[in-house]
């Protein structure tokens, strides 16, 4: 039995499924009741729905598990507890296998990486068996593909004045990789995994791709961060989560705006026994199948 938590999330979709495929019984955690058909229908056993930063309900949900693939959802202010919660809980059930979902370079001075940065010093502390993934930004259809279609434009948040370069990795290369450290265990103990995807790409070159990809001219723009965040969270009631969302964003943008966010791509290449999928490769394959089924509208990012 394996948990999976944010098992409705980017990761989640389609680790759950692969898990499943492999012959794993796999318990997924969403924290809100009411949608658990949407992770059966992914293939999970059994759902749990409780709120993870309490030690007491995390241990409920480790009950006879016997590994766990934790991701904190990034934005929730109570990320860093949910991790910490996590350890004590995985200490007291007797999991035989703790692998947290980090993110590159948590050593750099972005809110969220500060976040995972404590948790695996922790995760170390702890005496567990542990192994930590910690992968490059996501190549998010969302972001790279169904934007691009929509307004012609690929829109950037942060400075690109010098240009910016950044690593990406498919989700599915990801995730791959989480079935292989799940199944094979003790060889994997003890392992912190940089997994960078094969591109280092600037906003102009990552739009000329996507203008080869979908036949027409897609423009690097650049936005104010405010025009994301009011897209995707409003202005109004803020709350302490929405607070803490905007601040981990302009966290972000401040450090992107000054720095490369790279990584090498040998780890990742050794993990899966073959090359990591481009970015080109990602845009060509998410495009066809965007073109084959129409998307929901989104808001004009």
């Amino acid at each position: 039995m394996i948990l999976v938590t944010a098992a409705f999330g980017h990761q989640g979709k389609l680790l759950v499924p692969k898990l499943t495929a492999a012959g794993y019984r796999v318990r997924a955690v969403r924290a809100t009741a009411g949608k658990d058909e949407e992770l059966t229908r992914l293939g999970a056993n059994e759902v749990f729905i409780g709120d993870l930063s309490d030690v007491s309900t995390y241990s409920r949900a480790l009950e006879g598990v016997d590994a766990v693939y934790h991701v904190g959802p990034a934005g929730l202010p109570t990320e860093k507890q949910m991790g910490f919660a996590m350890i004590e809980a995985a200490k007291r059930a007797g999991v035989r296998h703790v692998v947290f979902s980090s993110l590159l370079h948590p050593i750099v001075d972005i809110l969220q990486h500060r976040y995972k940065r404590d948790i695996e010093e922790a995760l170390i502390e702890s005496g567990l068996n542990f192994t930590v993934l910690k992968p490059c930004d996501f190549m998010m259809p969302e972001v790279y593909v169904e934007i691009p279609m929509r307004t012609g434009e690929y829109p950037v948040y942060w400075s690109e004045n010098p240009r910016r370069l950044h690593s990406v990795i498919a989700m599915e290369d990801l995730t791959d990789v989480a079935v292989k450290v799940l199944s094979e265990g003790p060889a994997h103990y003890f392992a912190s995994y940089e997994l960078v995807g094969p591109d280092k790409l600037d906003s102009f070159e990552t739009a000329r791709i996507l203008s080869r990809v979908m036949g027409r001219e897609i423009r690097s723009v650049q936005k104010e961060p405010e025009h994301l965040m009011r897209a995707l969270w409003g202005t109004d009631n803020e709350g302490e989560e929405l607070r803490h969302r905007k601040e981990m964003f302009r966290s972000i943008v401040q450090w992107y705006s000054k720095n490369d966010f790279i990584g090498n791509s040998n780890v990742l290449t050794w993990l899966l026994g073959k090359p990591p999928t481009s970015f080109e490769s990602f845009a060509r394959s998410t495009y066809a199948r965007l073109m084959a089924t129409p998307v929901d509208p989104h808001p004009s990012f």
